[in-house]
């Protein structure tokens, strides 16, 4: 279930009223999980946007992910929820959320901090920026050989994010990557449905 691809929202680029249109176009192309990420709204502004994708997901049975709001994951009964580093702990959103809902974990380039998550329950978790990265420029950078480690030490899916394009994908799939998460390859692309469809055939050709 944990697998393939894994495309984030951004706002910087797009706004919230095509947000709905390109999740469509990105999952018909061959997208399997969608994550809302939305840093600047309130969880009351966010609700709307988020049952409208939840929606989308739900017709084509993709997985709905939302970053960092668990008390709004819970609310809508969205597939699960990531966080990162500043936001809830791991412990707390398990114990809120309970083992029904995917939770997946940043971990940007720590095994160490994979191998917590795994013991803390972690459905899945996410290494990055595996390259330079539009959405976050300061992002810091994993080295690939961080994806194969985490396959042998790990029994929980991996995804990697960051800067990740059709043009640079297929190593970071050798690497074993489950999950391949992008945002303005795909999402900020000027034809989402061909983006992501680029990246989805390498993902199909690897396994």
């Amino acid at each position: 279930m944990l697998h393939g691809l894994y495309v984030l929202t951004d706002s910087k680029y797009i706004p919230h009223q095509q947000w709905a249109e390109r999740v469509e176009k990105i999952l018909l192309a061959g997208a399997n999980i969608i994550q809302l990420r939305e840093k600047t709204l309130t969880e009351e502004q966010l609700l709307p946007h988020a049952l409208q994708l939840q929606e989308i997901c739900h017709y084509y049975g993709a997985i709905f992910i939302i970053n960092d709001h668990i008390r709004l994951t819970k609310k809508i009964n969205a597939s699960g929820v990531h966080i990162g580093r500043h936001d809830s702990s791991l412990r707390h959103a398990r114990e809120y959320l309970g083992k029904d809902f995917i939770i997946g974990v940043s971990c940007y380039k720590h095994i160490y901090a994979a191998i917590q998550a795994q013991t803390l329950a972690a459905d899945y978790v996410a290494f990055g920026s595996m390259h330079p990265s539009y959405t976050k420029v300061s992002a810091i950078r994993c080295p690939l050989g961080i994806i194969s480690q985490s396959k042998r030490c790990l029994s929980i899916p991996v995804c990697a994010i960051g800067g990740i394009s059709h043009k640079n994908v297929s190593p970071i799939l050798r690497a074993g990557a489950d999950m391949i998460a992008t945002s303005h390859s795909v999402f900020n692309a000027d034809d989402p449905s061909d983006s992501a469809n680029k990246i989805f055939q390498q993902v199909i050709m690897s396994r």
